[in-house]
């Protein structure tokens, strides 16, 4: 795998510590056009999304409520909260007071300045709790390797209901519907993957082995098991592991590889399913931002990995992550409120880097092939280019946000280039990584700059 392949290791290590730890609507009749106003106004100042089509939206994450009033008044329309499902439930059932307190204080910080609040609500960072109860709430690979990066919501029954009954009480707490948008995810970034792979073993120097994360009890069962997450399937080839030949001493099949990788990737998918669910039964009527990462597998790598039996993930962590995002971003559930969000603008990733969407763009289906069969070079796109065009095929709407410079570091013309991919690749807003880099003098990236491309979008 090449470096523009790979997706944006630790996105998100730094929202980690945000807070410290101790981080649509259109006019049907001339004589409703006042009630329609009225309507998306309320809207827009509570949790459901106004659907205002002829603009673009800007916001920043890890905001900081103390630069929120002065970035309103530049055109920022976006703030982001972080709430650290740990810290504010560090036993069963008990919210911690002071930090809720905090959230509510940087809440009211960004409605005071007018902004709409955005929020990571903290799914992919458990109480240690939760896994000293339930074992199975770690993920395990077919190694043995066990992972805490984030809970075992695609298998794990008990993991779900710890998850909705924090989701209950937070919403008691907080108000969902106070977020105009809530961020939904997997692994530990809070991003549509399984979590990173394991380190390599001792005997492999540097790397990693390739986790594929679906050997756990409930995962691997060949029967059914109370435990195991409602609507998940059985694994289809139990005791079987990517890359073997056999299985029951019988040939193993490219054709029976790409079933169990396709069970691998719906499971996946159901989590982020069960989420929007509980979403909508607490009444939520906001954006639901499902989050997506680098490029992912262009589908001749996983035509390969599948020939292949899948190998053992050596090649590229992104099979064991389920990152084949043409054949995941399909499952997702639809519904107006669910939206596809590539966080890996400005990337350095493609062939220029950090190429747009183009018009030839719309004659090449998820096989990466055009509607006379040839393959289109989708290897050379930019990450937020592919994302778009499954987006499109698969009819949902997308936003973007930048990668971030711990990915490929800022420099002049940044923002206008990453304007440039939201508006050629008909992305709804962005959300620049990060706030700070607006105010501590990264190069590109001053709130200057920013108000500039926000002004020149809404022209």
């Amino acid at each position: 795998m090449t470096g523009r392949h790979r997706l944006p290791k630790r996105r998100w290590e730094s929202l980690r510590t945000l807070l410290p730890r101790g981080r649509r609507l259109l006019p049907y009749a001339a004589l409703v056009v006042c009630v329609v106003t009225l309507v998306v106004v309320t809207l827009s100042v509570g949790g459901q999304p106004s659907q205002d089509r002829g603009r673009h939206w800007f916001g920043t994450l890890q905001t900081e409520p103390a630069a929120a009033q002065r970035e309103k008044e530049h055109g920022v329309t976006v703030a982001h909260l972080q709430v650290d499902w740990s810290r504010l439930e560090p036993s069963p059932g008990h919210f911690d007071r002071r930090y809720l307190a905090e959230l509510r204080t940087r809440l009211a910080a960004f409605r005071t300045a007018g902004m709409k609040v955005e929020a990571g609500l903290g799914l992919n960072q458990p109480p240690r709790w939760l896994f000293e109860r339930h074992p199975e709430a770690a993920f395990t690979d077919q190694h043995g390797k066990r992972s805490r990066e984030s809970a075992n919501l695609v298998f794990s029954q008990d993991v779900r209901d710890a998850a909705r009954n924090y989701l209950q009480r937070l919403d008691r707490a907080l108000g969902l519907n106070s977020f105009w948008a809530i961020r939904v995810g997997v692994n530990g970034s809070g991003e549509f993957t399984y979590p990173d792979a394991a380190p390599a073993p001792e005997e492999r120097s540097g790397g990693h082995h390739g986790s594929f994360w679906a050997f756990d009890r409930y995962a691997r069962a060949a029967h059914a098991e109370p435990g195991r997450a409602e609507g998940v399937p059985m694994n289809p080839y139990p005791g079987w592991r990517p890359g073997q030949r056999t299985h029951h001493g019988a040939e193993f099949t490219p054709r029976q590889a790409l079933r169990w990788y396709e069970w691998y990737l719906s499971s996946l998918a159901g989590a982020v399913n069960w989420q929007v669910d509980r979403y909508d039964d607490l009444g939520y009527r906001g954006l639901l931002k499902v989050l997506v990462p680098g490029t992912g597998l262009r589908p001749a790598e996983l035509s390969a990995a599948v020939r292949d039996r899948l190998g053992d993930g050596r090649e590229s962590a992104l099979l064991g992550e389920g990152a084949g995002f043409s054949r995941t971003i399909g499952r997702i559930q639809h519904q107006d409120n669910v939206q596809i969000v590539s966080t890996a603008l400005v990337d350095g990733s493609g062939i220029p880097r950090d190429n747009v969407c183009r018009p030839e763009d719309k004659s090449v289906g998820l096989d990466g092939r055009t509607h006379n069969g040839r393959p289109a070079a989708v290897e050379n796109w930019s990450s937020v280019r592919w994302i778009a065009r499954i987006a499109t095929l698969e009819d949902f709407p997308l936003s973007g946000e930048s990668a971030g410079a711990h990915v490929a570091p800022y420099h002049p013309g940044v923002m206008d280039r990453a304007a440039w991919q939201m508006r050629a690749c008909g992305l709804k807003g962005l959300m620049w990584a990060f706030d700070a880099n607006l105010h501590d003098g990264t190069e590109g990236t001053s709130l200057k700059e920013y108000a500039a491309v926000i002004e020149e979008q809404d022209r």
